[in-house]
């Protein structure tokens, strides 16, 4: 009886969260076969193809380099001095990026990186966690608290500094179009979550309700128990009193 009645209950509240959201009239969409809703789900799950005319909700912004025109100029041209070449180096075979720049001997690795333009996921910020670990002509570093190194020599003919590459963790971004709110897939998905959530309604009351009797059960036993060490208590205390 009790499971009827959590059914009926959960059915209404879905009727009623259906409800709450109604569309445009002229977005109203019309009565759809179930033969065609298969299919219409079919070809929204594959890659929606790009619309001609289609803008975005969202852009990204420009960097100062990319607004400018600067960002293929080098390091002297840009005003950053230096006598160590660096390049940073994210991702690797035909995708990877290269950004060069200099720096002085004992510059944090995170201000060049910063003047550079190389983004670098970071994450304590201390040198503990290992998030911006990078690797630098054989041997880790982590930018958040490493320095340029000062113990390099120059080349003993040129009198320059070798460049120091460092090959910086690529990141993932995934990116996402914006899509209409009111889509036959958002209801169907919607409708989902809601009979998952009171699937689980009805599976977290059953339980409670189970938690709730075994409570119940071992109060009455404690009562129980109280009450004849009670009685036994006042038994012995009689006993007492007569043999005085």
């Amino acid at each position: 009886m009790a499971l009827h009645r959590s059914i009926i209950a959960a059915a209404v509240l879905l009727a009623l969260n259906c409800n709450a959201f109604t569309l445009p009239s002229s977005q109203t969409p019309t009565s759809i076969s179930p033969l065609c809703m298969s299919a219409t789900t079919e070809t929204e799950n594959e890659t929606p193809a790009k619309k001609e005319g289609y803008v975005p909700k969202w852009k990204k912004i420009a960097t100062l380099a990319d607004s400018t025109g600067t960002g293929d100029l080098s390091a002297k041209d840009k005003g950053l001095a230096g006598a160590i070449p660096i390049k940073f180096q994210q991702g690797k075979g035909e995708s990877a990026t290269f950004i060069e720049t200099a720096a002085m001997p004992g510059q944090p690795l995170k201000l060049v990186a910063s003047q550079a333009g190389q983004y670098i996921t970071y994450g304590c910020g201390k040198g503990e966690c290992g998030t911006c670990e990078s690797l630098c002509n054989g041997k880790y570093l982590r930018p958040c608290v490493d320095v340029v190194p000062t113990d390099l020599e120059p080349d003993a003919e040129t009198g320059e500094y070798a460049t120091l590459v460092i090959q910086v963790k690529g990141t993932k971004a995934k990116v996402v179009s914006s899509g209409k709110f009111f889509s036959a897939k958002s209801f169907i998905l919607g409708f989902w979550n809601n009979l998952l959530g009171m699937g689980g309604l009805v599976r977290d009351r059953r339980k409670a309700k189970k938690n709730w009797q075994d409570r119940i059960s071992n109060e009455d036993a404690i009562q129980k128990l109280t009450e004849e060490k009670k009685r036994k208590r006042a038994e012995e205390a009689a006993l007492k009193n007569n043999a005085q």
